[in-house]
């Protein structure tokens, strides 16, 4: 089940108050409302941060309910959430190595000069919308390339941000013969990419992450991470970059 679709409901307990209620994921973003300990809170969805795991939580309290993100797992009902993922997680590897135990077929021996193959080659992405910093909306089914660009990237990462930019020479070269490209930014807030990019001009749309698509698609928010994708949105590649990430872009533009 996606991650975006867990919903946890939990009552704080006293050593929870004051908890604060921020505006995006960022240490430095807006205190909403500091969480009190009768405060109801419900988990919606965790999100990739910086330093700590940020989780979006809706709270309700008389006369107000109020939507924002807190960081860490400090929180009883984030604690429980975070607690029954990772049973779920638990329980469905146990059951693929159930699976696994039945097949009578032997599995070929890896190839130890290969570097392991993602597991989510081959799967097909998700489709998602959002809107860029200036309000245009802009989604994956709506990127009609032979060949798609998901970059991954966080505003707080020099890494990620240097991954996201070296795509631009690749993307000003092979636009125009069907390649398209998205940036999504792991900071739900829409403001922090235009400060990141204020001195950068990048010619493809840039959408803040507000579904949890980081996080369900396992992405190390400091390193960044780029999907590549065919005309249909299935993953043909996962992380690669340079010379090799060309190449299966170029291959891609290529087929019938």
């Amino acid at each position: 089940m996606p991650m975006h679709a867990l919903l946890l409901l939990a009552f704080l307990q006293a050593a929870a108050g004051g908890e604060p209620l921020r505006s995006g994921c960022s240490p430095d973003d807006e205190q909403i409302a500091a969480i009190a300990a009768g405060d109801r809170v419900q988990v919606e969805m965790s999100l990739a941060g910086e330093d700590k795991t940020c989780y979006k939580i809706r709270v309700t309290r008389p006369g107000q309910n109020l939507t924002g993100y807190v960081l860490g797992e400090t929180l009883p009902a984030v604690a429980e959430f975070v607690r029954r993922r990772e049973k779920a997680s638990v329980e469905s590897t146990e059951a693929e190595a159930r699976l696994a135990r039945v097949s009578s077929a032997k599995p070929a021996a890896a190839d130890p000069a290969k570097p392991p193959v993602d597991p989510l080659i081959s799967r097909q992405f998700e489709d998602f919308s959002g809107r860029d910093p200036s309000g245009k909306a802009v989604s994956l089914s709506g990127l009609k390339g032979r060949a798609v660009l998901v970059t991954f990237w966080s505003p707080k990462s020099a890494n990620s941000m240097g991954q996201l930019t070296s795509i631009q020479v690749l993307y000003q070269k092979l636009h125009s013969a069907g390649l398209a490209a998205v940036g999504v930014s792991v900071d739900p807030n829409p403001y922090h990419i235009s400060e990141a990019l204020d001195d950068i001009t990048l010619t493809w749309p840039q959408i803040p992450d507000r579904a949890g698509l980081a996080a369900h698609y396992q992405v190390n928010a400091k390193a960044g991470k780029t999907f590549v994708l065919d005309s249909s949105h299935r993953i043909v590649a996962a992380g690669t970059m340079g010379p090799e990430l060309e190449k299966t872009v170029r291959d891609l533009l290529v087929e019938k």
